[in-house]
């Protein structure tokens, strides 16, 4: 059952790894903004597809006003909201400094489940978490001439949408004892497509909209595979580990960023960024290495035996130590 759950949240920071780099590819030739909503929206009807397909319910059932409340925090705050701020920072910021920001959901969801749930990390937990991150820094600063810029409004607001989609990991992981993984992502993505409209409304300016038939199917294969099956097998991590054990395995996601671009692009990584995948992949197994097995207790001493009675009692027969001979039905030995 962990086994599975650590494979999905790998699953899960392979594709919002290589999610990283098809957006750079995508937003050259569609506003950020647009594509944004494209794909919450392309995810949010191929999940209500497939749950049509297979005769399930598209609305949960059996929720409490809590859970209704947790929903909505999940879809508005921690997917729309979340996803605007981080857009509209990321355009306000550079890349080292978004880049950084953005892995604090991981530490956040950590910090918020030690404080809500009552979650205790060990020393060699705590260590793996501060070495993954530090080897995501070293990820994104890629060559040591770069550095971070001097914090403004931008960082700030991709800093807000970090905290609150680490926020939104615990009540996801409530939910998931109620609502199935592929219902809670399609009611994750309605809201929040709905949410970004009026952000798109607002905007400036004409958004940009000038993309090829490749970028179309770039923007395709985006929208399914990080708006749609993405934040399914993040649920189903979450069904299955604790929210701080999600979360660091998801702080992975620029290793397999940088993974992706050597292998589709071409592009090399520097010394810096092989050193800080290293790291990242040392820390995320030593925070999630099990924890040693305790002994068993031993076994107790067997009661000694009863002592003869003095007093004229026969003495309880012997237990036999041998297995008797198999006897027939008419009590003799074949």
């Amino acid at each position: 059952m962990r086994a599975q759950g650590y494979a999905f949240a790998l699953l899960t920071a392979a594709f919002f790894g290589a999610g990283a780099v098809l957006a750079n590819r995508v937003t050259r030739e569609i506003d950020p903004l647009l594509t944004t909503e494209l794909n919450l929206s392309i995810g949010a009807v191929l999940l209500a597809a497939r749950l049509a397909v297979r005769r399930r319910p598209l609305v949960p059932r059996g929720l409490t006003g809590r859970d209704w409340l947790r929903l909505g925090f999940v879809s508005v705050v921690g997917t729309g909201l979340s996803l605007a701020l981080v857009i509209s920072g990321l355009s306000r910021t550079s890349p080292v400094n978004g880049g950084f920001l953005i892995q604090l959901q991981g530490p956040t969801a950590v910090l918020a489940s030690v404080l809500l749930l009552g979650d205790r990390l060990r020393v060699r937990q705590s260590a793996g978490l501060a070495v993954t991150l530090a080897g995501g820094v070293l990820v994104v600063l890629r060559d040591p001439g770069a550095g971070f810029t001097g914090v403004g409004t931008g960082d700030a607001l991709v800093l807000a949408g970090a905290v609150l989609a680490g926020l939104a990991f615990l009540p996801a992981k409530t939910l998931m004892a109620k609502v199935p993984a592929a219902q809670l992502g399609l009611w994750r993505l309605v809201p929040a497509a709905v949410v970004l409209l009026p952000v798109l409304l607002l905007a400036p300016g004409p958004l940009r909209w000038h993309p090829t038939a490749g970028t179309l199917g770039l923007q395709l294969l985006l929208a399914v595979t990080n708006f749609c099956l993405a934040y399914v097998t993040l649920h189903l991590a979450l069904e299955r580990l604790r929210p701080w054990e999600t979360a660091s395995v998801l702080q992975l996601e620029p290793a397999f960023t940088v993974l992706v671009a050597l292998l589709a692009l071409g592009l090399a990584p520097t010394p810096l960024q092989l050193l800080g995948g290293a790291l990242m992949i040392g820390g995320g197994l030593l925070a999630n290495r099990p924890a040693p097995t305790p002994a068993p207790a031993p076994t107790p001493a067997p009661d000694p035996a009863p002592a003869h009675d003095p007093g004229g009692g026969d003495p309880s027969p012997p237990v036999p130590t041998t297995r008797p001979a198999y006897q027939n039905s008419r009590g003799t030995t074949p």
